[in-house]
């Protein structure tokens, strides 16, 4: 199944940019779940961060796996101190507290399947460990 990035609004597009953008700028002084996604390093997972976004500014269709992706990395970059931006995601976009938690709810109702959630947690999608 795939999602249709269209269907969002241009200001749930912004706020996905804006939480993805952060990934490649003041997110990357945190730790990321690089392994948790199915990323075999940074390098890879800034590729397909870059990836997802010229996804979601053309409106292009995403997978149930890529979409469980922009969902996750969008709940930690708005509200994680400890993985995202959090609080200082207001100093990375012009979305305040108020209507960012407003937009990620929406996107929470419309991006999150269970089908979603089990394939972005798969074991075949993790890295094999070369250790």
């Amino acid at each position: 199944m795939e999602f249709d990035m269209a269907a969002l609004s241009v200001r749930e597009r912004d706020f996905v940019d804006a939480c993805l953008a952060s990934w490649t700028g003041i997110s990357t002084r945190a730790p990321i779940p690089v392994r948790a996604l199915g990323y075999s390093d940074r390098d890879h997972f800034d590729h397909e961060v870059d990836r997802l976004r010229r996804a979601i500014s053309v409106g292009g269709k995403l997978s149930e796996v890529d979409t469980a992706r922009v969902l996750f990395l969008s709940e930690l970059a708005f509200g994680s101190d400890l993985f995202g931006a959090g609080i200082e995601f207001r100093m990375v976009s012009t979305f305040d507290d108020t209507e960012g938690i407003a937009v990620l709810r929406a996107l929470q109702r419309q991006l999150y399947t269970k089908l979603g959630a089990h394939s972005l947690f798969n074991p075949e999608l993790y890295a094999p460990r070369s250790d």
